[in-house]
């Protein structure tokens, strides 16, 4: 049978073979890894922790032994953060091992790339990890007939042991909804990505813009309650639209994660447009999946 050719196809067949050895969701890369790489002449020898700092992870051929190493920062908080990037570097070695025998991944590399092959390289190994870790197929089971919810979605970032963001960007990429999803900080927007309508619609806030005076002061009752959903006017978030507003915080302590939702924007025409998928927009804007 001949191998995928492509980030995401590589990613769909990883996953169908953890589950196919009769694994459970999520999928734990650091199991994975030497399994499904065994059949090539160089596999991946060794999972490790690492004290570099600003480093998340690392590729490393091994010449001695002829195999690869991954290595991980074992110092960040998130469980599904770490996982991620390890499904990231396993990325790296299916994807471009032919390429070079080393990758080093981390703040600098994710919010600054040095060239165009370095952002492509990035974003394959990216979009690799979202299809290995996070399957579409299962992720419509987990929320058919269900009203999304932070706590839904809180749900699935936790079966598929991935960051609370990456799942709502999972979502946001294939979700019918016209929805946004915002990071800010200290009151301004670090960056949104919206569903397909909710483009169409205008619904892009660029980073720098001040948050609306009524998402701060609903901010403000997150800190007790640690989420807080509620609806909120038009001219907030849609100079015509009203919508349903909730906000959590992030795996980050010092951001908050908006989930803005349109429930009438439907009624709204609008013309179609293409649309970047989410995973290689946030390839160039952000870490920390």
């Amino acid at each position: 049978m001949s191998e995928p050719t492509t980030p995401a196809g590589w990613g769909i067949e990883l996953c169908k073979f953890w589950q196919q050895a009769g694994q459970a969701l999520p999928v734990d890369v650091k199991l994975l890894a030497p399994e499904a790489t065994k059949r090539f002449a160089d596999p991946i020898g060794k999972i490790k922790a690492h004290d570099i700092a600003g480093i998340d992870g690392m590729l490393i051929k091994r010449p001695s032994k002829g195999d690869w190493c991954i290595a991980y920062d074992p110092a960040v908080e998130s469980p599904g953060r770490i996982n991620f990037t390890l499904g990231h570097e396993l990325g790296h070695y299916f994807l471009h091992r032919r390429m070079r025998d080393h990758f080093q991944c981390g703040q600098g590399e994710m919010l600054d790339y040095e060239s165009a092959t370095s952002r492509k390289l990035e974003g394959e190994a990216n979009k690799f990890a979202s299809f290995l870790l996070m399957p579409i197929p299962d992720f419509k089971v987990q929320i058919a007939n269900e009203e999304i919810s932070l706590e839904l979605l809180g749900h699935c970032a936790n079966r598929y042991a991935t960051s609370f963001t990456a799942k709502a960007l999972k979502w946001i990429e294939f979700t019918q909804e016209a929805a946004v999803l915002v990071v800010a900080r200290e009151g301004f927007i670090c960056w949104s990505y919206p569903t397909d309508s909710a483009r169409r619609l205008g619904l892009y806030l660029p980073h720098g813009t001040e948050l609306p005076r009524v998402s701060l002061d609903n901010l403000a009752k997150v800190m007790d309650s640690r989420n807080h959903t509620t609806r909120v006017g038009a001219g907030v978030w849609h100079s015509t639209l009203e919508a349903q507003e909730s906000i959590i915080l992030s795996d980050r302590f010092d951001m908050a994660i908006f989930l803005v939702r349109f429930p009438f924007a439907n009624l709204v025409e609008h013309e179609e447009e293409a649309i970047e998928d989410s995973v290689s927009w946030l390839s160039k804007k952000i870490r920390g999946w």
